[in-house]
């Protein structure tokens, strides 16, 4: 990797980092989310872990790991970053969108650091005041780099945990 790449990363990275770092002061609350399925490329897995900053807003990190296939031609991609969730609840079910922007480590045939935004939506419904479980549909983009568009677009079953 170049140094010109290197150093934006952690510009990046660090700028991430300290947006979710000042916010621990003033939460009133966290959520962690686990998300799991499958693609062309084998297994899914990702995590969220969000700030409640009120009952319909939060904020916070992402990350998504996606298997690759040869036989398939399905790149390996690994998604990082920040995002906003605004959730719309009514009764049991909560109703969300969570754009974000965020690093993607993609690896086909070679590697490449690329830039983008993402796009996350879907519908979760509350088994207690801990726990809810749902469905998730998640768009990953880039922008910036040698490969550019719709990256992954994938069907994630998510269960949520709220921390005290």
């Amino acid at each position: 990797m170049k140094s010109g790449r290197c150093g934006t990363a952690f510009f990046l990275i660090a700028v991430i980092c300290a947006g979710l770092s000042s916010p621990f002061l003033y939460a009133q609350g966290r959520q962690v989310g686990v998300q799991t399925g499958f693609d062309e490329g084998g297994l899914i897995a990702g995590a969220n872990f969000d700030i409640v900053d009120s009952p319909s807003e939060n904020y916070g990190a992402y990350t998504r790991l996606y298997s690759k296939n040869d036989a398939k031609g399905a790149p390996a991609v690994f998604a990082l970053g920040a995002n906003f969730r605004g959730h719309y609840k009514v009764g049991i079910f909560d109703y969300y969108l969570a754009p974000g922007f965020g690093l993607l480590h993609y690896s086909e045939n070679r590697t490449h650091l690329l830039l983008g935004p993402t796009l996350a939506y879907g519908l979760a419904a509350d088994l207690d005041k801990n726990v809810a479980l749902g469905i998730e549909n998640t768009k990953i983009y880039s922008w910036v780099g040698q490969v550019r568009g719709l990256v992954k677009d994938s069907f994630l079953a998510t269960i949520r945990f709220n921390l005290p």
